[in-house]
């Protein structure tokens, strides 16, 4: 039992240039070598979080999770969203990185949202829609 919520973020180097691969892979090896997020990369990563070196994007899909701020495995999440937010205000090194984080919990009004840098709305939105069984 518990509270159960769906939570999805993605973080994106939004350029295909050379200094996007370099950001993005320094990005990498910052957020593996930090105690914080290291974790998201090893025993507390879960099968829904995906590294795609050849589009510059980090992935994570989770439904019905206990996504609790005292778990250890939503900790490392939290802090690489935080990683990415702090990379995301530095402009002047970091301008093509963007993220995007939605949490929906259980009830109606329980919606959290997180973005940074130059993100797209598309990549991670809220769906609300009427289904029916006739």
């Amino acid at each position: 039992m518990g509270y159960r919520s769906e939570v999805a973020y993605t973080i994106r180097f939004t350029s295909d240039d050379e200094r996007a691969k370099q950001s993005f892979f320094t990005f990498l090896a910052e957020a593996k070598a930090r105690a914080a997020t290291a974790g998201c990369f090893g025993e507390l990563g879960w099968a829904e979080f995906e590294i795609d070196e050849a589009r510059f994007r980090i992935n994570f899909a989770c439904d019905d999770v206990k996504w609790y701020e005292t778990y250890a495995d939503v900790k490392c999440h939290e802090a690489l969203i935080d990683l990415a937010g702090e990379w995301a205000n530095d402009e002047d090194n970091h301008s093509e990185i963007a993220y995007s984080f939605v949490r929906i919990g259980e009830e109606t009004e329980d919606i959290e949202e997180k973005n940074g840098g130059d993100y797209d709305y598309s990549w991670v939105q809220v769906n609300r829609s009427i289904e029916r069984d006739w």
